[in-house]
């Protein structure tokens, strides 16, 4: 049968089409556009009187946003009415697919009648023996059955069965529901609600640990306020929480999360648990806070851009104690061992950016620097008056307090502050730091940049109550040569040797006023490099030396768009320390001569082969002082390996020494490894482990094992920390972790490489 294509334009408007204007229909129903209509069909019947159109055979009607499909319909202009049959599928953009075997709707009302009807909305399906719609897009179903698997009705995995009203792409409502798994039903509910966005809805997590023996953690996302607004929705969420550990006790907890557009996004949230065994299950801690039977936890976070060039940020947590975040919020706590609490305002221009910020610790039980408040301005690199001088500057200033972690539970005196009781100290300080900067070349292949900066402080108060003033001058010069090979296969090769020479004396009249309080990198080398000048850092003492290196790498060209990628990319670089001109001051590395050596290495062979490599050798005391090693290694598409070594092992930089000899002296060496293989569809494993080449002993291992159906994922995970010793001898249990996970496969999960985040 011939195939006839209509194409409903103005020749027609005067006889049937042309009889009503568009109609404002509401964007949750079925609706067809009356502007222009497409149709496909098998055979066309047009009775121009009744204003009835029937279409017969692969029918299929299509609007701006709308889509009918069907073996049989009729339309009616005027009306509105439209009757379909056989395999009917309504789609309409932006919102849910409706399919069933007949369909009688009018797309002006909305109101309808579907029977034997099965309703697409994201990732949920629903599928009822009746079911009807409303003028105001409320679809009401009667035997509804509602889920995320995909298999056909009746061999769904899980599914929740009742009688139901839900609107598209907005929540749903049952009323006398039963939740059926694996076709066995498991409870009765009278009343059930759900969001259709799937990022609320119920999360539930069981497992044990040894620390909090069997476990049900459980939470509610829930949306209570969503408006559409010019720059996109705001919304209000919240997130309760009910967790019961047997050992522990109940712990509930409630979060409010915000999306207010160009006012920020965040939330502030509180968790309360009544710790049945505080003191029991902290017999082995050490450093620490006294634990109370009432624990808590209040954090509030809020980042908005309040326009392209003015950002607002405020962070704050406040804990009962020195350890529910490592109790209970381990993730927390290895992201950020000590707490940041900030406000901050800052306005960016092309050539300088400003700000205003108040931070430090809220808990007497962590140490650190508190700004109450201090303010800054830095002046962006930038042409001098076209004179080919480059001008850049730092200056802030600002009330600084400095506070010694304090803690009333320690095995000895001397553990009861951290690095020590002498870090506690406050003073007014303001900073400026200005550096010029003459880029030129040389023979057209020698790069030298000279700088002379200059920087000052000026602290109201010093060790002996005095105010003090301290300069220091930055004069050196870096120069470098690049040479570039092509080679005409598709490879480069850049050689490239410099050398950077600076001297910084400082000066202050340190007998009269007393020492420096030490607050940040201003006065303290935090990373091991910046006592060697590195990366421009403003360092607190007299240095005077070079800095030599060289630097290859090699880039080839590959995938579909032929852009460079480099291969290999391999830094060899050292420190040299010379005399000091400035004898004032003594520097805290009075040696001279070679001091270390270092080296970058980053190598991508493929675009599946990943390894980064960095070393530096500590020349005086003759050890690596830092390694960072790390690969990740892609053997297929389903599966992925990784692993490295980190080690740290010099001394800190500080105001004064800690009476805890190991609180001065970094010393760590850690070895870890994992890989995650996605076996097929349905099974997937992992593995990784966490191991302490100096005291030869395990940090952590464990792994998961997951099943994947085609609408549920089940996972299994344990881990395993073991016992260890502390530096004044306490011991640390052992702890044995494991925990079910179930969540629908629809909706996803961001973290399931947990793996590679140690």
């Amino acid at each position: 049968m011939k195939r006839t294509v209509c194409f409903v334009m103005a020749a027609l408007a005067g006889a049937y089409w042309g009889m009503a204007q568009r109609s404002e229909i509401l964007d949750r129903v079925p609706r067809v556009n009356a502007e222009w209509v497409e149709t496909t069909q098998d055979k066309l019947e047009a009775d121009l009187q009744s204003g009835w159109v029937t279409l017969t055979g692969n029918v299929a009607v299509r609007t701006a946003d709308h889509q009918l499909t069907a073996d049989f319909a009729r339309m009616n202009r005027e009306s509105g009415d439209v009757q379909a049959q056989g395999n009917v599928v309504i789609t309409q953009t932006g919102l849910g697919t409706w399919r069933g075997a007949e369909i009688d709707y009018n797309y002006k009302t909305g109101k309808g009648l579907a029977k034997a009807s099965v309703f697409q909305s994201g990732v949920f399906t629903m599928h009822a023996k009746e079911m009807s719609c409303a003028e105001d897009g409320l679809y009401s179903g009667t035997g509804m059955a509602f889920t995320t698997c995909t298999n056909a009705p009746g061999h769904w995995h899980w599914h929740l069965s009742g009688d139901a009203r839900f609107k598209d792409n907005e929540s749903i409502r049952f009323y006398h529901a039963v939740p059926y798994f694996f076709g066995v039903p498991i409870f009765y509910l009278p009343y059930w609600y759900r969001s259709l966005d799937g990022q609320y809805g119920l999360r539930t997590v069981p497992g044990y640990t040894s620390r909090w023996g069997a476990f049900l953690l459980n939470s509610y996302t829930l949306n209570l306020y969503t408006a559409e607004r010019s720059g996109g929705a705001v919304k209000l969420d919240s997130i309760t929480r009910a967790d019961y550990r047997t050992l522990r006790g109940v712990g509930v907890g409630e979060t409010l999360r915000w999306d207010l557009n160009q006012w920020g996004r965040g939330d502030l949230g509180f968790y309360h648990l009544w710790d049945q065994s505080p003191g029991k299950k902290q017999k082995d801690e050490n450093w620490m806070s006294t634990i109370p039977y009432n624990r808590y936890r209040i954090r509030l976070l809020h980042e908005a851009d309040l326009t392209p060039r003015d950002q607002f940020i405020v962070r704050g947590l406040y804990v009962s104690d020195s350890q529910i975040q490592h109790d209970f919020f381990e993730r927390h706590s290895r992201e950020e061992s000590v707490p940041i609490n900030i406000v901050s305002l800052e306005h960016r221009e092309h050539a300088w950016a400003a700000g205003v910020m108040v931070s430090g610790p809220l808990n007497t039980f962590y140490g650190g620097v508190s700004r109450l408040p201090e303010a800054w301005l830095n002046i962006v690199p930038q042409s001098l008056f076209g004179t080919g001088f480059i001008y850049e500057g730092q200056t802030r200033g600002g009330y600084l307090e400095r506070s010694a972690a304090h803690y009333d539970r320690v095995s000895d005196p001397i553990y009861g502050y951290y690095p020590g009781p002498w870090a506690d100290y406050e003073t007014v300080r303001i900073n400026t730091a200005h550096r010029l900067t003459y880029p030129f070349k040389l023979f057209d292949a020698l790069s030298v940049v000279p700088r002379a900066g200059y920087q000052g402080s000026y602290y109201t108060r010093s060790t002996a109550d005095n105010n003090v003033f301290r300069h220091t001058v930055d004069l050196g010069a870096t120069a470098s040569m690049r040479a570039v090979a092509d080679w005409g296969n598709g490879w480069r090769h850049t050689f490239e040797p410099y050398l950077d020479y600076s001297w910084q004396p400082t000066f202050w009249n340190a007998g009269q006023d007393g020492d420096l309080y030490l607050f940040d990198r201003i006065e303290r080398a935090f990373e091991w490099q910046d006592q060697f000048g590195m990366d421009g850092v403003w360092l607190p003492y007299n240095w005077h030396g070079f800095r030599p290196g060289v630097r290859n790498v090699i880039q080839t060209r590959g995938g579909a768009s032929g852009a460079p990628r480099t291969l290999f990319d391999w830094d060899v670089y050292g420190a040299v320390q010379l005399p000091t001109p400035n004898g004032d001051v003594e520097p805290n590395l009075p040696e001279e001569g070679l001091r270390f050596l270092g080296s970058k290495v980053l190598f991508n062979p493929t675009e599946d082969l990943s390894l980064r490599a960095v070393g530096e050798w500590d020349v005086k005391q003759d050890k690596m002082a830092y390694v960072d090693f790390n690969v990740r290694y892609r053997l297929s598409e389903h599966f992925n390996i990784g692993g490295g070594y980190l080690e740290r092992d010099h001394a800190l930089y500080d105001y004064r020494p800690s009476p805890v000899a190991g609180w001065n002296q970094v010393n760590d060496q850690v070895l870890y490894g994992g890989f995650l293989h996605t076996i097929n569809d349905n099974w997937a494993w992992s593995l990784f482990a966490r191991y302490d080449t100096d005291g030869h002993s395990f940090h952590e291992v464990g792994g998961f094992i997951q099943r994947s159906l085609d609408c549920l994922v089940f996972q299994l995970r344990s881990s395993y920390l073991p016992s260890y010793t502390r530096i004044d001898n306490t011991e640390r249990d052992s702890d044995f972790r494991v925990s079910f996970m179930m969540w629908f496969r629809a909706e996803g999960r961001k973290d399931r490489e947990d793996w590679l985040g140690w």
